[in-house]
């Protein structure tokens, strides 16, 4: 069932909580999603990247960009499907990436040309499936791809970088709003994604299942963090190279078990 648009203060929470930008922004540094799957428009858009984070190369760039565009399009999309009930238009033809007026691309946002939703109360497994095909398979698999061949990032470091927004998004951030979805609706939303076929994802597993295992209490990290499998390579383009709390590669990353 299609709504007209998501209501002006969803719209407005929308924009203060997950960057989703509700003006369209003409400045030439802005990209829309369908150019990413263009050679040329991504080399372009992960060159301009990689000079103003001051990368060492495209594939540290590439996994920078992933973790921006990873929260993009995931926190929007989730965040209305379990506090709003509604289901986003994320296709690759409906989206785009707007530098932040102040952060430019450094916190980008994104902007949907529509925000027309489909309403998940009728069959919200089967309509939650039909969007996570509509994210995942026709949009987020296919940027990924591109994005690895053309600077040979590894996917997997792709998708766990989409992963570890995810689970802070139903582990962490949607808990801070009570008002609009119930506890239970957040943990029975999120094991129903975890449990989604690999066909939503267009691949042979689930990626978001893949990456979750149990946390650990790490010797200089309180609570206990899920130590990632991949290096993002944050420590990369960080002036003082610094690792992630919950880098695998960082020194305090001696359990206490």
């Amino acid at each position: 069932m299609i709504s007209d648009t998501l209501t002006r203060d969803q719209l407005l929470f929308l924009e203060e909580n997950y960057r989703l930008a509700t003006e369209f922004s003409s400045d030439d540094s802005s990209i829309s999603s369908e150019d990413l799957l263009k050679r040329t428009k991504m080399e372009h858009y992960i060159d301009r990247l990689t000079s103003i984070l001051q990368s060492p190369n495209s594939l540290v760039t590439a996994s920078q960009f992933s973790k921006r565009y990873a929260f993009l399009l995931t926190a929007p999309f989730f965040s209305s499907v379990t506090l709003f009930n509604r289901i986003l238009d994320v296709r690759l033809g409906n989206c785009r990436i707007q530098p932040d007026s102040e952060y430019g691309l450094m916190r980008p946002a994104l902007y949907l040309h529509h925000a027309n939703t489909r309403e998940t109360s009728t069959n919200r497994e089967q309509e939650l499936y039909i969007g996570l095909e509509t994210i995942f398979r026709d949009h987020l698999t296919l940027v990924w791809e591109r994005l690895s061949t053309l600077t040979s990032v590894p996917v997997q470091i792709l998708w766990e970088n989409t992963s570890v927004y995810f689970y802070w998004l139903y582990e962490t951030s949607f808990h801070s709003h009570p008002g609009l979805a119930s506890a239970e609706l957040v943990s029975e939303d999120y094991q129903m994604i975890l449990e989604a076929p690999a066909e939503c994802f267009g691949l042979k597993e689930n990626p978001l299942k893949k990456f979750k295992h149990t946390k650990q209490t790490l010797l200089k990290s309180e609570p206990p963090v899920r130590v990632r499998k991949t290096c993002c390579l944050y420590y990369e383009v960080n002036p003082e190279r610094l690792f992630c709390k919950n880098c695998p590669r960082c020194l305090s990353g001696y359990t206490k078990d």
